[in-house]
């Protein structure tokens, strides 16, 4: 049976996505990492498109288009991205389940899912790394993290020389310098009054003979510098500091997660109830699985749409993953959706099975 036909075997609609499509989606909803990779065109008209980077921002459009709340997909396709280690042009099949509202059980059987095409498609010694950036956030918010802190450290989950970087900032190790600024704007910058620091900037631009537009404006650069200033002035303690490191490198069997969890919260004196829930949960749902599982506290997946869960299958003599998916519910919303749709899925890199070869029919 082929991937597609065991996707739809499961209950999938399998929709016709365009080679070519529009690009501002794909900009406007995806972050730095997948921008940079993409293949833009543009027709007469000025309008950009791009060649199908990838499948899951087409098919939601179609959901949106369609105006259902609740629906599997299947596809199968070649998709266009620069990518490490690969061609630039390659197949994909994946899974899509939208609307589905108990999304713990549409979690479990999205890796179910997952770990069934893989093993009816003949891949064996599959394991699973999974993380979840709502299990971050509530790290985060039970240590206390400050706030203007917490939004940097959450957009970087998943880069750990990024995270790195923000902590050392945060203990004073490394910070953006905010000296030597014109008399006028540091003052202005003290009183955290973004019109008169903005005021302030004008006034030195035009001193300089800087244009005020064609770049970042005053009130930008203001709004920056305000950032900055509040950053630099809430400082981590190194408690806090080690305590979020040794989160971070909680790396276990997904069976042992439920327990390091929990004594990571009695070390600290903190409670992160949904985490050990959802953990413990997972686990229950995957236990008879053939496939070898590990929980990864740090492992996330840098684009801006992601809001929970994600997973990675590997076969065992491979070094990239075979599949890779987890839970999107912002994106439909990103997307134009009055309403928010819960949203979980998977793609896979089908050029990496074993056995596979171009032109085998998905």
């Amino acid at each position: 049976m082929t991937l597609l036909k065991t996707l739809e075997a499961t209950g999938c609609m399998v929709p016709e996505i365009d080679l070519l499509q529009p690009a501002d989606p794909f900009l406007d909803t995806t972050g730095e990492d997948l921008r940079r990779r993409i293949f833009m065109t543009q027709e007469n008209s000025g309008k950009q498109f791009c060649l199908r980077p990838e499948f899951t921002i087409p098919v939601c459009l179609r959901h949106l288009e369609k105006g259902w709340i609740k629906a599997r997909y299947a596809y199968s396709g070649k998709v266009f991205r620069q990518r490490e280690g690969g061609a630039q042009e390659f197949t994909q099949a994946g899974f899509e389940n939208l609307g589905s509202e108990n999304a713990n059980d549409a979690d479990i059987d999205c890796i179910k899912t997952a770990l069934n095409v893989l093993e009816q498609a003949g891949q064996k010694d599959l394991s699973l790394v999974l993380g979840d950036q709502a299990i971050f956030v509530s790290a985060l918010e039970a240590l206390r993290i400050p706030q203007a802190w917490r939004k940097k450290l959450i957009r970087a989950f998943g880069d750990d020389a990024m995270i790195k970087q923000y902590l050392d900032m945060m203990c004073g190790e490394e910070e953006e310098a905010l000296d030597n600024l014109p008399s006028e704007i540091s003052s202005a910058l003290d009183t955290r009054n973004l019109e008169m620091l903005t005021q302030a900037i004008k006034s030195e631009m035009l001193e300089q003979g800087l244009p005020l537009s064609g770049g970042r404006t005053p009130t930008a650069i203001a709004e920056r510098l305000i950032e900055k200033a509040e950053l630099a002035s809430q400082k981590l303690d190194t408690n806090k500091r080690t305590a979020l490191e040794e989160f971070l490198a909680i790396d276990v069997d997904l069976k042992d997660a439920h327990g390091t969890i929990e004594a990571f919260e009695n070390k600290h004196g903190i409670m992160l109830p949904l985490a050990r829930d959802e953990l413990y949960a997972r686990n229950q749902g995957l236990k008879d699985s053939n496939a070898t599982m590990r929980y990864h506290a740090s492992f996330g997946r840098r684009l801006d749409y992601y809001t929970g869960f994600v997973f990675e299958v590997y076969a065992q003599d491979k070094t990239y993953p075979l599949v890779g998916g987890g839970r999107y519910d912002r994106l439909l919303t990103l997307l134009g959706s009055p309403q928010e749709i819960p949203a979980v899925g998977f793609a896979i890199w089908v050029d990496r099975l074993a056995g596979y070869e171009e032109g085998t029919a998905l």
